[in-house]
């Protein structure tokens, strides 16, 4: 059932990787679903907030992060754990999103996307009235 609820709301693009992100970092990503929004954090680590792009192509939700950090690239490298790449991940997103109230935020190099449900997707109470 889980496994369903993530393909029909928010799903990797199974597509190819756009020429501007090949070769790029597929950061790990959580995402968490309640009755008004789907709730998405990435790790992005080294990521500043004038080199991160999100855009939405048709049902694609695209997340494009350039990485900072203590990379040289005249120097010989000798070790490291730390990737000097730059971030993609891109998500298929449904029209149970309302697209125009999607909202971002980042921390710690740790990005949140709100993605609210439409209303008319949302569950509603219905009032009954007794004669």
């Amino acid at each position: 059932m889980a496994q369903e609820k993530e393909t029909s709301i928010a799903q990797r693009d199974a597509g190819k990787l756009s020429e501007i992100a090949k070769g790029a970092v597929v950061p790990p990503v959580d995402i968490y679903e309640d009755t008004e929004a789907v709730i998405l954090y990435a790790d992005l680590p080294g990521v500043g907030k004038d080199d991160l792009s999100l855009q939405i192509d048709k049902d694609t939700l695209q997340i494009y992060g350039k990485a900072g950090g203590p990379c040289a690239a005249d120097a010989d490298k000798y070790y490291s754990e730390f990737a000097c790449k730059d971030y993609y991940r891109a998500f298929t997103i449904g029209e149970e999103i309302d697209r125009d109230k999607i909202a971002a935020s980042m921390n710690n190099g740790v990005l949140k996307l709100t993605l609210p449900k439409a209303e008319r997707v949302k569950p509603k109470k219905i009032d009954i009235t007794f004669a």
